[in-house]
């Protein structure tokens, strides 16, 4: 019984450690991945209509808020009010918030409820083979991304930017 214990607290740990962010991890800036700077690569995913949904049709008319993230992390839950009043303020100035869920552990059900249940207005696409996460270099979520009107990454952290506004004011 003990050793089952100890095995499932070592499994959680690993778990945690590969796919989501410590306090520590969300204080040091993003060193792996695409940067600021790089052109955002081009996927294509399904929303949770079935709809499919690719990156590079907003290029040219819409600021990208670029989110990954899953249901059971707890920092990516704290980020969704800051989502859903950036999607609010910024959707008519051109502003596309586009979470994608990273399908970990995160059956579509899973992720269906949780969008009812937390009223999430915007985009969530479902990256059931991590096709988007493997070619943004996804190590740990919440991972924020902002790409600009021609495809280039502007901003990428473990969290949003603290003047938010101000960057998107920016960028539009």
């Amino acid at each position: 019984m003990k050793r089952n214990v100890t095995l499932v607290i070592i499994l959680f740990c690993f778990l945690v450690t590969v796919t989501g962010c410590s306090d520590a991890q969300r204080e040091t800036p993003l060193t792996t991945g695409l940067m600021k700077g790089q052109m955002a690569p081009d996927f294509s995913l399904k929303d949770l209509g079935g709809k499919q949904v690719t990156l590079s049709s907003f290029k040219d008319n819409s600021v990208v808020c670029l989110v990954f993230w899953a249901t059971w992390c707890p920092y990516c839950v704290t980020e969704i009010p800051k989502l859903k009043e950036l999607h609010t303020a910024m959707a008519a100035k051109g502003v596309k918030v586009l979470a994608v869920n990273v399908a970990s552990n995160d059956p579509i059900q899973r992720v269906k409820a949780f969008q009812g249940k937390r009223q999430i207005p915007y985009t969530i696409l479902y990256d059931e083979n991590n096709i988007a996460s493997r070619l943004y270099g996804v190590q740990g979520i919440p991972v924020s991304i902002i790409i600009d009107k021609k495809g280039i990454i502007q901003f990428r952290d473990y969290k949003l930017p603290e003047n938010i506004e101000k960057v998107f004011g920016r960028l539009l």
